[in-house]
């Protein structure tokens, strides 16, 4: 599920330091590529991975248990399955 986030909140600024030779081979494209916007979904992209991994780790104790539990006694429902 993607983060949700205000895509009509106000923009901010935000300094970057980027390899020259990728800005430069950059140069003749830029016309053709809004780069506030790629940098805006790689943050999206990015803020996700990190809430799901901050998730997991905060979840660990309880997804290992439920994992354990589904090993001894099985999936519910799993007596119906007719394969």
């Amino acid at each position: 599920m993607p983060t949700q986030y205000d895509t009509t909140a106000q923009k901010g600024r935000l300094s970057l330091s980027i390899n020259q030779d990728l800005l430069d081979r950059l140069e003749p494209y830029k016309q053709q590529v809004n780069l506030s916007a790629h940098a805006e979904q790689l943050f999206a992209r990015m803020l996700e991975e990190l809430e799901s991994r901050a998730w997991a780790e905060r979840n660990a104790e309880s997804l290992t248990a439920h994992g354990r539990d589904i090993a001894a006694t099985g999936l519910a429902g799993a007596e119906f399955d007719r394969i």
